[in-house]
């Protein structure tokens, strides 16, 4: 049986409705199974640290790390501290995934002020860099001004990987320039050249190729025989980021050819008329970022995205229950091992 070209992760573990035990027996189950990777978001719900710092101690071999914590919620010595230690605990299974989520969260949420995130970015990931090497954190950045003092403990390795998840011309720039790796969601295969451009232009910049990189979508999956339950209940998902996640994601479905169609949903949420916007995300939309069909198709359109340039898919099962997830988990682990 011809196996998948490339890594299988998971995003996000928690069926509707179900508890914390849960959580934990999926992610021992994706570690069983061979599945490469956990990542937990973090937005206004749980955070992500303390929940991956349990799984870390339920798993054994898989990688564990964030997709995405935004930097305006923590301090950069204070992300730096959380992510070093998190790689120490997990002995080297850590990766660092960051963002800078939107104006709504991060001023109505957080109480900060929401502005200039690339500048913001670049200097968290410096002074992370700095603690990585041991040195002492001093910086003088335009929102941070840290001196003195150095991480007391040891980092567990040099080069804790640490990804950043970009949407922007400017921010693809930036992450091609500083990143290790990229994190999208609503990967379109056959769509992103735009995308790569940016990336690799911001590489270039460091000396670096698009090979240095490594990228790691989030996709959303449903294996099923039923493509139009599955279609219809994935709709919502994007209607919602295209008009209740301010401009970034209604902005980047112009860049991969749905204009149009995303203005459309955005006035309908602006109305908020939320199941209007459902309906006007078409079948092209869905189809074009998400993976559904039997375990066969499935494993053929992800062979399509690392056709393209992709080295990990990192999949949000749509299952309602842990038995169901357990099941269409371990009908493409065939694929993986």
């Amino acid at each position: 049986m011809a196996k998948i070209g490339g890594k299988v992760g998971l995003m996000g573990l928690r069926p509707p409705g179900s508890d914390w035990e849960v959580t934990k027996e999926i992610a021992t189950r994706a570690d069983q199974l061979g599945f490469s990777s956990l990542s937990m978001g973090e937005a206004w719900g749980e955070d992500a640290f303390t929940s991956l710092a349990q799984l870390a101690t339920v798993t054994d071999r898989i990688a564990i790390g964030t997709s995405i914590v935004p930097v305006y919620a923590r301090t950069p010595a204070n992300l730096a501290m959380t992510a070093l230690n998190m790689d120490v605990m997990s002995k080297g299974r850590f990766f660092l995934g960051l963002g800078s989520s939107g104006k709504l969260v991060i001023e109505d949420f957080h109480g900060e002020k929401f502005e200039k995130p690339l500048s913001r970015m670049r200097e968290y990931i410096n002074l992370i860099r700095m603690a990585l090497k041991g040195d002492r954190l001093e910086q003088e950045g335009q929102f941070f001004s840290t001196k003195r003092f150095r991480l007391r403990f040891t980092p567990y390795r040099e080069n804790l990987p640490i990804f950043v998840a970009s949407l922007t011309p400017l921010s693809l720039q930036m992450t091609g320039e500083i990143a290790d790796g990229w994190l999208p969601i609503y990967y379109s295969p056959g769509r992103m050249s735009p995308s790569y451009n940016k990336l690799k232009s911001g590489a270039e910049i460091t000396g670096r190729s698009l090979a240095d990189i490594t990228v790691s979508p989030q996709v959303s999956i449903y294996i099923t025989e039923n493509k139009k339950e599955a279609f219809n209940r994935e709709r919502p998902h994007i209607a919602f980021y295209i008009g209740g996640m301010g401009t970034f994601y209604h902005e980047y479905m112009h860049r991969i050819g749905f204009g149009e169609e995303s203005d459309k949903v955005k006035e309908a949420f602006a109305n908020r008329d939320r199941d209007r916007a459902a309906e006007l995300v078409t079948d092209e939309m869905v189809e074009a970022t998400t993976i559904i069909g039997s375990p066969a198709q499935c494993k053929e359109k992800m062979d399509m995205f690392f056709s393209l340039g992709v080295n990990e898919i990192r999949l949000v099962f749509n299952e309602d229950s842990n038995s169901k997830q357990g099941e269409s988990m371990r009908s493409l682990a065939k694929y993986i091992n």
